[in-house]
């Protein structure tokens, strides 16, 4: 098995111990192929236009994994699309990631998600707004009250390492590779 279909088979786990633990939130799961499909309650995001919209609170989300994954980012869609910026109201895609780091997750993708459908996050770069007449929906009293998923100690990402002012002897070649690793990823919180 190749490190993608690893990758994907971990995600699927990380996915079943999430909705494991939020069985009001996540009605059911679905994995075909290199593709997840979520119905999820409980998670209120607008709906409908710029003239008339309002808020339904059960959604069906599909997570796409490209073909070089984890090179690339998985990808997310609505099925039924949101008005929210910067989801397309044609195909449903959803610009989830400012900054893609390979570490991260199908957990992560759906808190940030959940972020987009709350109106709690959006990319407001002109190459990723996609409903222009949802711009103005970007102020705090469009923001909707998502409730709280619990997340197991399993798909809590890693604590970053601190670092104590000690330095391991090593050699000119090991430190070549962890300063070069340093700079892999331009974010990495």
């Amino acid at each position: 098995m190749n490190l993608r279909n690893r990758r994907i088979e971990t995600e699927w786990q990380l996915l079943e111990v999430l909705a494991d633990a939020n069985r009001t939130t996540f009605a059911a799961i679905l994995r075909s192929g290199d593709e997840f499909r979520i119905d999820m309650r409980e998670s209120p995001a607008w709906v409908g236009g710029s003239r008339e919209r309002w808020v339904e609170t059960a959604h069906t989300l599909r997570y796409a994994y490209p073909r070089y994954y984890p090179s690339l980012p998985l990808e997310g869609y609505f099925v039924r699309p949101i008005f929210q910026v910067n989801v397309d109201p044609a195909t449903g895609f959803v610009c989830l990631w400012q900054d893609y780091r390979p570490a991260q997750t199908i957990v992560d993708a759906i808190l940030i998600t959940r972020a987009i459908m709350a109106g709690k996050a959006a990319n407001r770069d002109p190459a990723h707004l996609m409903q222009q007449d949802a711009t103005s929906m970007c102020r705090e009293s469009d923001q909707l009250s998502m409730p709280s998923l619990t997340l197991p100690i399993s798909c809590r990402p890693p604590l970053p390492q601190r670092h104590t002012g000690r330095r391991r002897l090593s050699s000119p070649l090991n430190d070549l590779a962890t300063r070069e690793s340093s700079f892999a990823f331009s974010n990495t919180e």
